[in-house]
Order: structure tokens, then sequence, then C-alpha cells
């Protein structure tokens, strides 16, 4: 039998009180439904329970594992530790639905994620500076000359305010070439990070990424762009939150005591 933590421990009594079925035996923490007890979720899938830690209540880690979880076709119980941790788990989850803002015009702002951007040359996007921000530009925002006739929305990566990088639509993620960011980097044969800038001319050789972040050069993250994230599921109905010691669970329908 796994010792489970006491968030997963927590998860697991929630769902029983809730009317699931717990599956015993190693593994993730599963509750699979019986009929029985209040609609926590939109769809009747098996329920995943998540047990978070205080430092990892954010978008990197929330996103990515809702993602999973509705790949494995299942909803998804986050357990976190405290009423604060809770406000945060509910922005991230809660509309505009795992990203960090949108517009009237619909246009995002985007949550960086774990990930750095892999380039089509098998290095790694870099920029100098400190905080990067990935957003959609309003159609009266666009910087690409003779763009006419989509709907589709730029996206523009800024860094510390100026522009680093800018894409036709969030496609465009996928594999970019080296020449789309101001830098790239990638480990060589001698086992050091070797940095190039936008016309493939080698500019720094570092010993490790430290010591690449001291001279200025940061990796760019890759955006949680929900769309490359989840391909089945609703998101609105597919997650919910719950406080360790609370039987009070928090969803985007509203909230549930059980």
């Amino acid at each position: 039998m796994v010792r489970y933590t006491a968030g997963n421990d927590h998860g697991a009594a929630v769902l029983s009180r809730a009317g699931y079925e717990m599956d015993a035996g190693d593994g993730p923490v599963v509750g699979r439904p019986t009929g029985d007890g209040p609609d926590l979720f939109r769809t009747d899938r098996p329920v995943v329970v998540e047990a978070l830690a205080p430092e990892n209540v954010d978008a990197k880690t929330l996103v990515p594992q809702f993602a999973n979880a509705l790949a494995g076709e299942q909803n998804v119980l986050f357990v976190v530790p405290d009423e604060s941790k809770l406000g945060v788990a509910l922005g991230i989850l809660d509309r505009p639905y795992c990203v960090a803002a949108e517009t009237d015009t619909r246009c995002r702002t985007f949550y960086n994620g774990p990930d750095r951007v892999p380039l089509a040359n098998g290095r790694y996007a870099l920029a100098q500076a400190d905080e990067y921000v990935w957003r959609e530009l309003d159609p009266d925002e666009s910087e690409l000359d003779g763009r006419t006739g989509s709907d589709r929305k730029e996206v523009v990566l800024t860094g510390d305010g100026e522009t680093v990088a800018l894409f036709t639509d969030v496609d465009g993620l996928s594999c970019p070439t080296p020449d789309a960011f101001p830098f790239s980097y990638g480990r060589g044969h001698d086992k050091q990070f070797h940095v190039h800038d936008r016309d493939g001319r080698e500019v720094g050789r570092f010993t490790s990424i430290q010591a690449m972040r001291k001279h200025g050069y940061e990796p760019v993250p890759m955006p949680l762009v929900p769309e490359h994230l989840f391909e089945r599921g609703s998101l609105a109905g597919s997650w919910a939150v719950v406080v360790e010691d609370s039987f009070r669970v928090h969803t985007g329908d509203g909230t549930h005591a059980v």
C-alpha cells in the first residue's frame, strides 16, 4: 500500500463523502462515480486527486496536471493547503480558464509554462530579459506588415516590456526557426552551453545555465496555450478544488458541501 500524503487522504475522504468509490492499491488516488451524492463535475468520468504542496500551487503545475487528467479521460480534484492557495488555484482554473487574462476582444495573455521553447534546429530560444509575457494582439495592434483577411491573432513575446518575438498565431510556436528569437542555446559536445545570435554566430559559451544567466541570458518559457494542451473534455466542468480539512468543494459551477 502507498502511504498517501495528508492532501491525498483528504481528497479521498471528500470523494467518498460525495458518493465516489475509491480505488484501492498503489498509484494515484482515483474515485469512480456511483451515481450517489452531489454532482461535482459535468461528466461521470473517474476523478483523480492531485494534492499540491504550497510551492506548487501555480499555473506551471496546475495547468499541465489538469491537461494530463483530461488526456486520461479523468476529472481532477485539486487539494490545496489553505484558503490563500485556494484563491490562487481558482484564479487559474476558473474563467477565463487556464489563461492569465482575456480582453473584451478575446485576446489572451498566457501563463508561462515549465518548459522551454524548442527550435527547429534542436536548440532552445533565448533572450536577454528578466520577465517574459506571451499575449495575443488585437488587430489594431498588428506588428506584421501586409497581414489581411485572417481572424487568427498574432502572438507577441515581450521581455521587460520590449518586443522579443512575434508570430502570426499560436500555431507558430510549434517549431519556430532559430531566427524567430534574438538568441538560442544548446549543449555542445564539450558539455558547455553555446549561445548563438539569430544569424547563427556564436556569442557566448558557458559551463551552466546559471553562468549563462549571470551574463544576462534567460531561456524563453513556452506559454501554456489551452488549445495545445487540452484535447478533450470541458475545462469548465472537469475540475474541482478543496482545502485540506474542509469539505466545501469549489468548482466552475459553484461551491458544494459534501
